[in-house]
C-alpha cells in the first residue's frame, strides 16, 4: 500500500492541529480552574470577614457590660486565625482594625470602675 505525499502532509497538518487544539483545551482548563479556586478563598474570606466583623460588632455593642463570651472567646479566635494565615491577617478586618482591643480596653475600664464602685461601698459600711 503506497501512501502519497499529500496524505502524508494531511496527516501532518492534522496532527499539529490536534495537539494545538489539545494543548489550547488543556491551557484553558488549568486557567479556568485556578480562576475558580482563587475566586472561592476570595468568596471564603469575604464571607469569614463579614461573619467575624458581625461578631465584633456584636460584642462592641455589648458595651460596657459586654458578654461572657465575647470576654473569654473573642480575642482568643480572631486572633488565632490572624496567626495561623497570612493572606486571613491581610484581608480580616479585625486582624488590624483595632476594635478587638477596644473591645478589651472597654471591658476592662469597666470592670475596674465596678470593682471601684463595690470595694467604695464595702468600704463605708
Amino acid at each position: 500500500m503506497k501512501v502519497s505525499g499529500k496524505k502524508i502532509l494531511v496527516i501532518v497538518i492534522m496532527a499539529v492541529l490536534v495537539s494545538s487544539v489539545i494543548a489550547g483545551a488543556a491551557s484553558l482548563f488549568n486557567r479556568s480552574a485556578t480562576t475558580t479556586t482563587t475566586t472561592t478563598t476570595n468568596n471564603n474570606q469575604t464571607l469569614l470577614n463579614a461573619r467575624i466583623n458581625n461578631v465584633v460588632n456584636f460584642c462592641i455593642n455589648s458595651l460596657p457590660n459586654g458578654t461572657s463570651a465575647c470576654d473569654n472567646q473573642l480575642g482568643p479566635v480572631v486572633n488565632r486565625i490572624c496567626s495561623e494565615d497570612i493572606n486571613a491577617r491581610q484581608a480580616l478586618d479585625s486582624c488590624h482594625d483595632g476594635k478587638i482591643t477596644q473591645y478589651y480596653k472597654t471591658r476592662n475600664d469597666e470592670i475596674t470602675k465596678r470593682s471601684a464602685v463595690v470595694g467604695n461601698n464595702n468600704s463605708g459600711k
